[in-house]
């Protein structure tokens, strides 16, 4: 399995609905989801290029929010060969709030996606071993692991921010 982050748009009604009962939460009930399948690292990496540091917590909450539903994993004692994954999702579910959303839809819609292209270095993100470290520029359609994936993971991050923006939702992300 690779890693990925999912983000699901969720309704405040929604969310209130299943805020005291994690295991409520049902996947085809959501407005709409965005998955960033194995260029999650690479895009939020970048996006740590792009912008000053004083921007980098936002960008670490896209990808790992603070606030959760349910019991706080514990990542640190946790041995993640003899974890069942659907525990943690079953008792946790960590999210952003429409406050943070529309903060993080602004910084996102401030920069193009051409100017992500431009910080795209294959040789950088294999050196500071970002996930999945098989980077490069080969650009072909039938290729991954390239600026074009990295801009395609970043395109989807603008419009799962900008959906839950526009309606005023929330958002689940599970990353792993």
């Amino acid at each position: 399995m690779g890693q990925s982050s999912t983000f699901y748009e969720i309704k405040k009604t929604d969310f209130n609905k299943i805020k005291n009962e994690v295991s409520l939460f049902k996947i085809q009930e959501t407005e709409s989801m965005e998955t960033l399948e194995q260029n999650a690292f690479g895009v939020e990496f970048i996006l740590k290029k792009v912008f000053d540091t004083k921007h980098h917590e936002v960008i670490e909450q896209i990808f790992y929010p603070k606030e959760f539903l349910g019991e706080k994993p514990d990542y640190v004692n946790m041995n993640f060969d003899e974890i069942d994954l659907c525990d943690i999702i079953n008792n946790s579910i960590s999210y952003l709030e429409p406050d943070q959303i529309s903060k993080i839809d602004s910084l996102l819609n401030s920069i193009s996606n051409n100017e992500i292209g431009e910080k795209y270095n294959s040789s950088e993100l294999n050196s500071n071993e970002i996930y999945p470290e098989v980077w490069h520029d080969n650009e072909s359609d039938d290729q991954a692991f390239n600026k074009r994936h990295i801009c395609e993971g970043y395109e989807q991050l603008k419009s799962i921010f900008n959906r839950a923006n526009e309606n005023g939702n929330y958002i689940f992300i599970f990353s792993g």
